[in-house]
């Protein structure tokens, strides 16, 4: 009787954490006998998958790529000496490029097979890492349709368009109508503007104050709205409280509207209504999104919502981009809604953002403008449309299915 297939798994991030549970219940249905270990988060932990290494937790505290790299050799160790210890039949690795391609190399060095799901985005910036995954990796998962044919320009690599992980979370979200209709009462008629700042902790710091400083700035120009605050987490409200210290934007206008108990989900700080881990019901109720950039982006056009994408490097980072930006970053779209559509379908204020005032006018506009918002909820569903079927867990079961049937050493 052959032993079990030992797949070593490993996450950076907490949305990496949540894609890989979804594919750990999906290879466990239809694989029984593998065994999962490796760089955990805490949804594959639930799922009894063994930690070599919590990388996820660390990541999470960490300000950006120059802490995770820190970090990374700390864990390419630990894991290095696991593999040494109990080598596995295939390594499978999702995402963060700043650690998984050091360990596709030394993977690749042992001769052990590596699957990569949630392909590097070469296609955007830091092209010269294409090289590295056609070298070091056996086969690529990927998650936007073009990058199949991007990846397969190298002849004899593998890659395979499985599908986006996030439309299979996304399927099982149930907006409460409860809470839909208790922030519609709170807005009491005014439009409502849905603030999505992000779930990592440096980009919350950097991007809520600019995105309720765009609050007020449509206020002080008269624009009577109702604005909420989305927090990813009951750990991210504590951070949300203290930046709301200092920055809530005229909280005494949010205070308008109705009374009264609201549902567990939302709390009120700083006058500003905050809407814990439900995102569905808060996109669900809003008029217009600010979001910070990344898969957040994708998240808000599901539900066919008009946006404007924001994100801001830092100071540090701003004359290094204007002197050498382009030689670095490939595409002429940065934010994944219009890199998907191959056009400029929602505003983006990215990677940097020296005034505010273009944001504020622009979301007025968005509120204001009917044919505008007409026009870009339609260009969301068509980006969109296409994604929502996707199967990736399926897909990259059976990827895994292949590789294993395929190992030497099993």
């Amino acid at each position: 009787m052959d032993r079990a297939a030992q797949v070593f798994i490993s996450v950076c991030e907490d949305s990496a954490d949540v894609h890989a549970a979804a594919l750990v219940r999906a290879a466990r249905e239809r694989q029984p006998g593998v065994e999962f270990y490796g760089l955990t988060g805490p949804r594959l932990r639930e799922l009894g998958v063994e930690t070599v290494y919590d990388f996820a937790s660390h990541a999470a505290m960490l300000a950006g790529v120059l802490g995770v790299v820190g970090r990374a050799y700390e864990a390419i160790r630990v894991v290095e000496q696991c593999w040494r210890q109990r080598r596995p039949d295939l390594v499978v690795l999702l995402d963060s490029p700043e650690l998984h391609l050091k360990l596709a190399a030394r993977a690749k060095r042992l001769g052990i097979p590596v699957l990569y799901y949630i392909a590097p985005q070469t296609w955007a910036s830091r092209a010269y890492r294409k090289r590295q995954i056609v070298r070091d990796i056996d086969r690529l998962a990927c998650i936007l349709p073009f990058e199949e044919k991007y990846f397969r320009g190298t002849k004899g690599f593998h890659a395979e368009y499985v599908g986006h992980p996030l439309f299979e979370t996304l399927r099982q979200e149930r907006p409460i109508p409860e809470t839909v209709e208790f922030l519609r009462q709170r807005a009491a008629g005014r439009p409502i503007v849905a603030i999505l700042p992000g779930s990592r902790q440096h980009v919350i710091d950097r991007m809520l104050p600019m995105q309720l400083e765009v609050v007020r700035r449509m206020r002080t120009a008269g624009h009577v709205i109702y604005a909420a605050i989305s927090c990813v987490s009951e750990d991210r409200r504590q951070q949300v409280r203290h930046i709301l210290a200092t920055h809530a934007p005229d909280p005494n206008r949010d205070r308008e509207g109705a009374a009264g108990a609201g549902p567990p989900s939302v709390t009120t700080d700083a006058g500003i209504d905050l809407v814990i881990a439900d995102n569905a019901s808060l996109l669900t109720a809003a008029d217009l999104v600010l979001v910070a950039s990344g898969t957040a982006t994708l998240h808000v056009a599901y539900y066919r919502k008009p946006m404007i994408v924001m994100y801001d490097a830092g100071r540090l980072l701003y004359w290094p981009h204007r002197l050498f930006g382009r030689l670095v970053i490939t595409t002429p779209q940065l934010s994944l809604v219009n890199v998907l559509a191959g056009a400029r379908v929602v505003p983006e204020f990215m990677p940097f953002i020296r005034d505010l005032a273009p944001v504020a006018t622009v979301a007025a506009q968005l509120l204001t403008d009917a044919t505008w918002r007409k026009l870009m909820t339609d260009q969301l569903d068509a980006v969109v449309r296409p994604l929502e079927d996707s199967q990736a867990s399926t897909n990259v079961c059976r990827m895994i299915a292949e590789m294993l049937s395929a190992s030497p050493t099993r």
